[in-house]
């Protein structure tokens, strides 16, 4: 199944200044993050910032260009077992959840598995995720996709909202968020 743009939303879990250090490549994590947060404030995707509450700060740097996010705090791993983040998610009316941030086997995976049940389409985007432990990171992306949540990647993201060249300011888009790579 392709993401639509139409009924997609965003969430990008725990981008908190005393976590980041601890992930695998954690810098790298938060980069891969603001370019989420940024294209998702340009193309208008809805798009949920979760800070957990024991983590600390979010990054200064997400926040900035998370321009029109909605940020909520969490004490469960299972973001849906929040209150307030599961009338969020009924508000919003999407049926096509994204899933970035950290940690793999956590946060994501539980979230990930609680809005499967719930019948949402969920992708999980595998190269812009991460956990302290690669063991740990790898063995939750088997069991998301042993249950049927779709693995894809940032540039999977970009295309499959975009749908076309002929997208409005496809040029621009594609000079800002793939370095222009695939522009002739």
């Amino acid at each position: 199944m392709l993401l639509q743009k139409d009924k997609a939303s965003v969430v990008i879990f725990n981008m908190q200044l005393e976590l980041i250090p601890l992930l695998q490549n954690g810098t790298q994590l938060l980069n891969d993050c603001r370019w989420l947060a940024d294209m998702c404030c340009d193309l208008q995707v809805p798009t949920q910032i979760i800070e957990h509450k024991k983590l600390g700060k979010l990054s200064q740097s997400l926040t900035e260009v998370a321009k029109g996010a909605e940020y909520l705090e969490k004490t469960h791993f299972d973001f849906m077992q929040e209150q307030a983040v599961a009338h969020s998610v009924e508000a919003a009316r999407r049926d096509h959840y994204v899933l970035a941030g950290a940690e793999t086997h956590v946060c994501l995976l539980q979230s990930a598995l609680r809005l499967k049940a719930q019948g949402k389409e969920v992708f999980v985007l595998a190269d812009t995720c991460s956990a302290r432990s690669r063991t740990d990171h790898e063995a939750a992306l088997r069991r998301l996709e042993q249950n049927s949540v779709q693995l894809i990647t940032r540039e999977m993201f970009f295309f499959e909202l975009i749908r076309h060249s002929e997208y409005p300011n496809y040029l621009d888009l594609a000079m800002k968020y793939l370095d222009g790579r695939y522009i002739r």
